[in-house]
């Protein structure tokens, strides 16, 4: 019958196995064999650099700040407001005179193409003149807007220069929560006077935020990017960074209630910008989506008028004669429940989902008519008016 092995032995025989296949561990590393796939060579580099040297601070964050910089810019626009001024004397006749303001640093921007296509907040540029960008290396190029998405807060710009630094598109759909990212662009820029890009650091907090802003322009944002990484007054329109220097979102706005950066920020996704900037390129123009149709808020005292149980969605008001929603089927009185398949509770729910879609999409709606489910296909038209310009 065979001996067992004293607790003793057994506990100096792990010892001396651990020890072994430390050494050898050791022995892997140092011959490059022990460093993980998932570890990048920048990363790998710094690890074997000596302490306290520039080589071992290296990291992934500092590679993808120095590729982008390059690419972002500040926007500037000259703005010309009309006042009052004396012809000779404070008694004489007052005349109306232009008074012209260059402001340098409006927001920011990135360079998407190299011969000069720059991305930027449509509520950066909106309204303004004599619109320039100003490089990292101080020079200012004037540039023309081409069109933008007022609905989306997207703007694409054009300098009239060639071999400009461009930013790598990311793909925003594979972004991960937790996942790092740097926001870049000239916070405060008016005070701060340079034109070298900002970068904050943090980590992507949320995904698929949607908002409505309240107000004339009616922005709706969807399925928003928010950021812990500090975004302040003239980082709009600068880009969302991930860790590999892809441009992940255009960083739009913050919630605060100092003002201030508070750890809530939030990007418009750069596959909706894509989609933006695409159908400008192709068409020359952003074509604006025909509105034929209005809804409401439904409650349960219209829903019974209709024939209804439905306890939230948005009904149709009102149809214009001829138009895509006539010719799709769509009634007054129906109440749109779900878009293409996403839930439905009110007004805001049915703008985010529907009015964001591109000329030329087909929309599938669901609809409650007098208490029976219909499926109808509204086709997004281009408004009449932006045909005739």
């Amino acid at each position: 019958m065979p001996r067992l092995l004293s607790l003793k032995s057994v506990l100096l025989l792990s010892a001396g196995l651990s020890l072994v296949l430390g050494w050898w561990g050791v022995w892997r590393v140092s011959h490059g064999l022990g460093v993980p796939a998932v570890v990048s060579q920048a990363s790998a580099a710094a690890a074997n650099a000596p302490q306290g040297s520039a080589m071992a601070r290296r990291t992934e964050i500092v590679d993808a700040a120095e590729r982008v910089s390059p690419a972002v810019v500040s926007i500037g626009a000259s703005r010309t407001s009309y006042v009052f001024s004396p012809v000779q004397d404070f008694f004489s006749n007052f005349t109306i005179s232009p008074y012209k303001e260059k402001i340098p640093y409006l927001g920011s921007g990135v360079i998407i193409d190299p011969d000069g296509l720059v991305i930027t907040n449509d509520h950066v540029v909106r309204g303004a003149s004599e619109i320039f960008v100003t490089m990292m290396d101080g020079r200012e190029l004037s540039a023309m807007p081409i069109d933008s998405d007022e609905f989306l807060d997207v703007a694409l710009l054009k300098v009239n220069e060639k071999n400009l630094p461009a930013v790598k598109m990311g793909n925003s759909d594979e972004l991960m929560v937790g996942e790092w990212v740097l926001a870049m662009g000239n916070p405060f820029g008016n005070v701060i006077s340079d034109p070298r890009p900002t970068v904050t650091v943090g980590v992507v907090s949320a995904l698929g935020r949607s908002f409505r802003a309240d107000g004339a322009a009616q922005r709706i944002y969807q399925n928003m990017i928010q950021t812990d990484a500090a975004i302040n007054p003239g980082n709009s329109g600068g880009p969302l960074i991930n860790a590999s220097g892809e441009l992940v979102g255009i960083n739009t706005f913050i919630v605060s209630r100092s003002g201030g950066s508070e750890g809530v920020g939030f990007a418009i996704p750069v596959n909706h910008v894509k989609i933006v900037a695409d159908e400008i390129i192709k068409h020359g123009r952003f074509r604006s989506r025909m509105v034929d149709f209005h809804v409401l808020n439904v409650n349960g005292r219209m829903a019974r008028m209709v024939g209804s149980q439905a306890a939230s969605g948005a009904i149709v008001a009102d149809i214009a004669r001829a138009g895509p929603a006539e010719r799709a089927g769509l009634r007054v009185g129906d109440i749109v429940v779900s878009v293409n398949g996403c839930a439905i509770k009110n007004v805001k729910d049915f703008a985010s989902q529907f009015w964001t879609q591109q000329v030329g999409s087909t929309v599938r709606c669901e609809v409650d008519r007098g208490g029976k489910k219909l499926t109808i296909d509204y086709t997004i038209t281009e408004a009449v008016r932006q045909q005739q310009q």
